[in-house]
């Protein structure tokens, strides 16, 4: 298996997916995109748990100050909706009873009660930081300082990591081994959902599970 620790580039996101905190688990130095043209129905301010109706999507609801070509460093997280109550509580439907929630929970409330700040990338930096330093991950990704469409010496994972990108169930089941989940009985293992999900059922495993995911996306990578 390959053991090159790669240079990476990344959307924002968040709470992000497993496999962008797989990739970030295994990568030499990282860096977030914030300088694109904001895309739609990406990572980027929304988020996927598994909970006892399937598969649910959480969504920040943003304000975009130049419209469509706003830049993702310049999107505002929406004040108009009562949002964050709301995340709180399905996340809390979804986990309370998972193993490690009560040990956890202490970690995440906090965005959930408090006034979030203006900028949606601020946001997710936030979480990312506070969930990186909590699981053990090394890497502090960088915010990039202008856009590059094709950026040299770093995997470009800014399109890759994307809801809209669909990985086949055999190919899926080798990238994320199964672990507990509370609704799989009903619904199945859902892989790749928020690394929240990991780690309210993994607990101090989580760091292992990603470096495990992340050394098979690296193995089975192919640029393009």
């Amino acid at each position: 298996m390959n053991t090159h620790r790669p240079e990476i580039l990344l959307p924002s996101a968040y709470l992000p997916p497993v496999e962008y905190m797989a990739w970030l688990a295994v990568s030499a130095k990282a860096h977030i995109e914030i300088n694109e043209t904001y895309p739609k129905q990406t990572w980027r301010n929304r988020c996927g748990i598994p909970t006892a109706n399937g598969a649910l999507a959480l969504s920040i609801p943003v304000e975009k100050p130049l419209g469509n070509h706003t830049p993702t460093r310049l999107i505002r997280i929406s004040s108009h909706l009562p949002w964050q109550k709301q995340h709180w509580r399905s996340i809390v439907s979804a986990f309370s009873k998972s193993a490690f929630f009560l040990f956890y929970q202490d970690l995440l409330e906090p965005f959930f009660v408090r006034q979030p700040p203006e900028l949606l990338v601020d946001w997710n930096e936030n979480l990312l930081k506070a969930l990186s330093t909590e699981i053990g991950l090394t890497a502090r990704p960088a915010r990039t300082e202008v856009f590059e469409k094709k950026p040299e010496g770093k995997i470009d994972l800014r399109e890759i990591i994307s809801p809209k990108i669909t990985i086949n169930p055999e190919q899926n089941k080798d990238l994320f081994p199964p672990y507990f989940q509370a609704f799989a009985e009903k619904h199945g293992f859902l892989s790749n959902q928020s690394v929240i999900d990991v780690l309210f059922n993994l607990g101090p495993e989580t760091l292992s599970y990603l470096e495990l995911c992340g050394k098979r996306l690296v193995a089975q990578f192919r640029p393009g």
